[in-house]
């Protein structure tokens, strides 16, 4: 894929993510406009089930007492006009019995004496659990006039709170004119978190959506990514390593030539030289092939471990024979500070060849032009300590603590002599993991860097 393409599908993806996130967020609030105006309906029915319930129980409650108010209503007709002038018909007696009664009924009463907020409380626990809402629920309600001044109130009840009210009218039913208006105030301060409650399902279901959807397409960028580097550090490896090859195959088969050669007397051909450079050659091969396989390794990202008890001292100085031509062409200095008398772990011994001379190839690699590098052990209590140090150009604190990540590199600069691909450390750490050991590292810009390694001794040493 071209980085055109990428760039192409990264825009499809991040709009069709954020056109996902714009659909969510419609049908969320959506979804929250719908529970809202249906607990909104329920409170409102609520409110007119409870005047409904205290007009019926007042109704009841005075027509009971209204049996005694013929007595009162034959007094005022007693001392009327019309009793003095003997002017009194069946319709005048029902006018004043009328009369009478709406006094009765509506102004004569004051509002605390119809109803308390005692009833109005029981009752509208009662409505909360026919109106299926939780009778648990919090709730204020106050009686005001029609100016809005508080006739009575809940407890906690605040008039200048900003949650939403619902009103209704209290004794719609009474004759106009004849009472003073009264109100039921009603805040339900738990209303947004009902409705958040029962919408959170769905917000979380929306929010792991989309989230899963951003992960798999982040996934998929370093996916891509990822591939299309490994293919360059495959497509570079391969060139350098062919190009790496050339030089102990030609040279062994310049060897094998000149030995083979009739014309070149056998003095002349100086065999011991030609054996040592066939060797030295092989040695060389055979580091490439290791590179080649710790390569194919990382591909497959699989290393099984034969372990074996060996000795770590015997294991630096293969590593040292094979690293011998490579040493030689630098010129370096190899010191060898074995102090170890124990030095007995459990690995296996040509995996971990690979890990010191890769740390004597990184050594080499990022050193001066006369390269020191120092090889120790010492024992520290049940474990052997193993350090590979060297006098390089070191590494900045800000890279300390990537050094081990597969295909990181050192940044040097301006100067891109240094060839590698990112896989020896890696592979060093790896190793030395599947071995039950750690490894760390100590550097200094423009002094030098040394690796630290721990490894549990074999009981038996």
């Amino acid at each position: 894929m071209t980085k055109r393409q990428r760039r192409v599908l990264t825009v499809i993806i991040l709009f069709a993510s954020i056109g996902l996130v714009f659909a969510q967020t419609i049908w969320i609030f959506g979804v929250f406009s719908n529970i809202q105006n249906d607990i909104s309906g329920k409170v409102n029915e609520l409110l007119s089930n409870v005047v409904t319930k205290v007009w019926q129980t007042e109704t009841l409650t005075q027509i009971t007492t209204g049996f005694k108010a013929p007595q009162s209503v034959m007094d005022t007709l007693v001392h009327s006009s019309d009793f003095e002038n003997n002017n009194i018909t069946a319709e005048k007696i029902d006018l004043y019995f009328q009369e009478s009664y709406k006094r009765l009924m509506t102004s004569e009463i004051p509002v605390e004496q119809r109803v308390t907020m005692e009833q109005l409380d029981t009752l509208i626990v009662k409505q909360l659990e026919e109106v299926s809402l939780n009778p648990k629920y919090k709730f204020k309600v106050a009686v005001t006039d029609k100016a809005g001044r508080k006739i009575m109130a809940s407890s906690k009840y605040d008039s200048g709170t900003k949650m939403k009210m619902y009103r209704k009218r209290l004794f719609p039913n009474d004759p106009e004119g004849f009472s003073e208006i009264y109100y039921m105030n009603f805040y339900f301060p738990e209303e947004t978190l009902i409705v958040l409650f029962r919408i959170l399902p769905m917000i979380f279901a929306a929010f792991i959506l989309v989230v899963v959807i951003l992960s798999l397409f982040i996934y998929t960028m370093y996916v891509i990514t990822r591939q299309k580097r490994i293919s360059e550090i495959k497509g570079d490896f391969i060139s350098n390593i062919t190009h790496e090859l050339k030089t102990p195959i030609s040279s062994i088969s310049l060897a094998a030539q000149m030995l083979g050669d009739e014309n070149i007397p056998q003095a002349a051909k100086n065999i011991p030289k030609l054996s040592s450079m066939i060797k030295e050659q092989s040695r060389q091969l055979s580091y490439l092939v290791e590179k080649v396989l710790q390569t194919s390794v990382f591909e497959r990202q699989s290393i099984v471990l034969k372990k074996a008890d060996v000795s770590l001292h015997a294991i630096i100085k293969e590593a040292d024979d094979l690293m011998t031509l490579q040493l030689r062409n630098r010129k370096a200095t190899l010191i060898l500070e074995l102090k170890a008398t124990k030095d007995i772990i459990s690995t296996d011994k040509s995996y971990f060849v690979n890990v010191i001379t890769n740390l004597l190839d990184n050594a080499l690699k990022y050193s001066t032009d006369a390269p020191k590098i120092v090889i120790g052990t010492r024992n520290e209590y049940d474990k052997i300590q193993c350090y590979v140090s060297d006098n390089g150009i070191g590494i900045s604190s800000d890279n300390r603590e990537r050094v081990f990540d597969q295909f990181f590199r050192v940044n040097t600069g301006d100067v891109h002599d240094v060839k590698g691909f990112g896989l020896g450390l890696s592979y060093v750490k790896k190793i030395i993991d599947l071995s039950d050991g750690t490894i760390s590292v100590e550097s200094e810009e423009n002094v030098g860097t040394t690796f630290y390694i721990w490894l549990p001794l074999v009981n038996n040493n």
